[in-house]
């Protein structure tokens, strides 16, 4: 059948792209492969969390859907607010101490939130350590 041979070329024209993507970054540098590789990582991480965080916020702490989605908003909010004040330090510190920085702050945040029961410790640890520690992750790999 006709739709089925231009199927099965169309998959492979698309296969053959995506292989001759892949082999022009084969004389690439091991260090641009640690970066997608954490970049990946990262990414996952926080789309992981943003995935359940509205969830967790009314489940565990009571807040209504509206007030957990505002604090998600905030959240974001902060990120980028962090990013713009802090802009300066990744620029001093470079972009692997920087990286390393920011995700031992995000570590500190997210233990916080994990063992914290109090709202006000939660409020301290999303929009201080967490917002400030992914300001640094994410962003800083987009340069």
């Amino acid at each position: 059948d006709d739709d089925d041979v231009n199927i099965m070329h169309g998959r492979r024209d698309w296969v053959s792209k995506i292989a001759a993507g892949f082999k022009s970054l084969e004389n690439s540098p091991p260090e641009l492969y640690k970066v997608y590789a954490i970049k990946f990582l990262d990414s996952y991480s926080y789309f992981s969390v943003s995935n359940v965080f509205t969830l967790f916020l009314s489940d565990d702490f009571g807040y209504s859907d509206v007030e957990a989605g505002a604090i998600y908003g905030a959240f974001g909010a902060m990120i980028t607010v962090y990013g713009f004040c802090i802009g300066f330090l990744v620029d001093n510190l470079g972009v692997s101490k920087s990286l390393k920085l920011g995700y031992g702050i995000t570590i500190l945040g997210r233990c916080g939130i994990f063992l914290t029961t109090s709202r006000k410790m939660l409020m301290f640890h999303i929009f201080g350590p967490l917002a400030l520690g992914t300001s640094l992750g994410i962003p800083v790999l987009m340069t």
